[in-house]
């Protein structure tokens, strides 16, 4: 069981910036102008009342510009709550995917 866990630290990655550099918000703009973006399309995730109810979160505790930890560092961009006619209160937070790591589970299943 030890020499699994010090397969394990050794094996230790850190997360790589998904921020787009100068070169390609230049990019991804071409051809017309418009306002660069900070990071790659579709890192961008949306959490609503379901997945805080399975995750066993408060989306009243997001904030915008907070950082939350997965396997991802995300910043909160948007939280926004409203209710519906029959007065049922809804949340959604989007966030930001900023920085990630990757590594395959199968090859972690073989160790």
């Amino acid at each position: 069981m030890l020499a699994r866990i010090a397969r394990r630290e050794k094996k230790m990655r850190t997360m790589a910036s998904m921020e787009l550099d100068d070169e390609e918000k230049i990019d991804f703009c071409a051809p017309m102008p418009c306002e660069k973006p900070e990071f790659p399309y579709g890192l961008r995730i949306t959490l609503t009342d379901a997945e805080f109810r399975k995750l066993k979160c408060d989306p009243s505790e997001a904030e915008v510009g907070g950082i939350c930890h997965g396997h991802f560092l995300a910043r909160v961009t948007s939280v926004s709550q409203d209710k519906n006619a029959d007065g049922e209160q809804r949340w959604r937070v989007e966030l930001q995917i900023e920085d990630l790591d990757i590594e395959s589970e199968d090859l972690e299943n073989e160790d």
